[in-house]
């Protein structure tokens, strides 16, 4: 084959490829990114889903089961042809009796995301710093709480309160 030939074939196999990587991902949900995605930690390997939302500017909130069996989420942005992990957060026990919290944030602190698991029926509202939380109901005997913010964190945590 001559130089032109050889040249051509590398050109179209290149975009062969190029073209079955967009296809795969383009179908892709935000979880089913993060499933795939293979992380060496047990708390970041996802096996299972509970839900996930579209909060603006192509970013997800995924909650989900990890390989630990601990309730975690993570922040994933869509890209160009894939997601981006923007942030996973540590996992939350759910086998406990008062509610339990977690706090992180992303995008070099600009961005925050309070959330938590309660398993008590009763509770009717969680506001984070006098804002209702978003109230997420699973097929667990426990229900996700979360609210996303923009805006530095100081040093303290916002306050949080529980009304049954």
């Amino acid at each position: 084959m001559n130089k032109k030939k050889i040249f051509g074939v590398t050109i179209l196999v290149i975009f062969l490829c190029a073209l079955l990587f967009t296809i795969k991902n383009i179908n892709q949900s935000p979880y089913d990114f993060l499933k795939n995605n293979k992380s060496s930690s047990k708390a970041e390997s996802a096996t299972e889903l509970l839900y996930q939302a579209e909060i603006g500017n192509k970013k997800y909130v995924v909650f989900y089961v990890n390989e630990n069996g601990n309730l975690a989420s993570a922040i994933i942005k869509r890209g160009i042809f894939t997601y981006n992990i923007i942030n996973i957060s540590s996992e939350v026990l759910v086998n406990v009796s008062e509610p339990n919290f977690h706090f992180s944030s992303y995008n070099k602190g600009q961005n925050w995301i309070y959330w938590g698991a309660i398993q008590d029926d009763n509770i009717k509202q969680v506001l984070i710093s006098e804002t209702e939380a978003n109230f997420v109901d699973t097929v667990y005997s426990f229900r996700i709480f979360y609210l996303i913010g923009t805006g530095k964190v100081e040093s303290t945590l916002p306050k949080y309160e529980i009304i049954y």
